[in-house]
């Protein structure tokens, strides 16, 4: 068999301020056939503080826990599928084969832009209680009445030190730009399907068909659809990628 023989990877690629975690719901309603990476994006949860959370510089770095030519389909929310797009551009470690985005936010206002540079600049918040960071990370990562606080994604979610509580993001994270989504759908080198929750405060229907032809639309769901109807996303990923899941 060669490589090409071979199925691809999973690269489950989680959203601003969440964790890997978040897709342990998608994972129980996939049996995939290769191998599945679902690592932290630098800034979040247990992976390191960088200070330089662009797109390009998160996609290198997430792009080390595949190997080099590591044929993969790239799986993203929100930040995360921004990452995925730029990684399928071809200028890092693995092949992307296809990219799933959902919940990416494609349009833009200059409020939004500086209200994220806002939170960026408030820094580190202190919590005298675990409970107290995890309801904050809970409400960081627009997680509050999806998951309960024993949820896979807050394991390493927040962090003691000094007998005190923070949420183990890294606030700088918050700070990006609009991304160059024509730029990225130009430059994949791969088939891009977008979707979103038909009721995503971050991105509608219509946002999307501005990129593809046919954005997929979960009904009755929200920002976090891998988390809200991971059944609707994993039935996406077969239907995308022709794998029995």
């Amino acid at each position: 068999m060669t490589a090409d023989d071979e199925e691809p990877s999973l690269l489950l690629l989680h959203g601003l301020g969440a964790t890997a975690g978040v897709w342990a719901d998608l994972r129980r309603h996939i049996d995939w056939p290769g191998r599945v990476i679902s690592p932290d994006l630098p800034g979040h949860g247990s992976a390191p503080w960088t200070g330089d959370y662009t797109v390009g510089a998160l996609a290198a770095a997430v792009s080390a826990s595949c190997h080099d030519g590591e044929r993969v389909v790239a799986v993203g929310h929100s930040l995360g599928g921004g990452v995925a797009l730029a990684l399928a551009t071809g200028f890092f470690r693995p092949v992307v084969t296809a990219v799933v985005a959902v919940g990416v936010k494609v349009r833009w206002t200059a409020d939004d832009v500086a209200g994220m540079a806002r939170v960026a600049e408030r820094g580190v918040r202190w919590f005298d209680t675990e409970a107290e960071a995890v309801d904050r990370f809970l409400r960081q990562a627009g997680l509050v009445g999806v998951v309960d606080e024993d949820h896979p994604a807050t394991v390493g979610a927040v962090v003691q030190e000094d007998r005190r509580w923070r949420v183990a993001q890294d606030p700088a994270t918050f700070a990006q730009r609009p991304l160059d989504m024509r730029g990225l759908m130009d430059a994949a080198t791969c088939p891009v399907t977008l979707g979103a929750g038909e009721r995503d405060a971050m991105v509608t229907e219509s946002d999307l068909a501005a990129y593809v032809q046919e954005p997929r639309i979960a009904a009755g769901r929200g920002h976090n659809v891998q988390v809200e109807d991971p059944s609707w996303l994993a039935g996406l990923l077969i239907d995308v990628t022709g794998s029995p899941g």
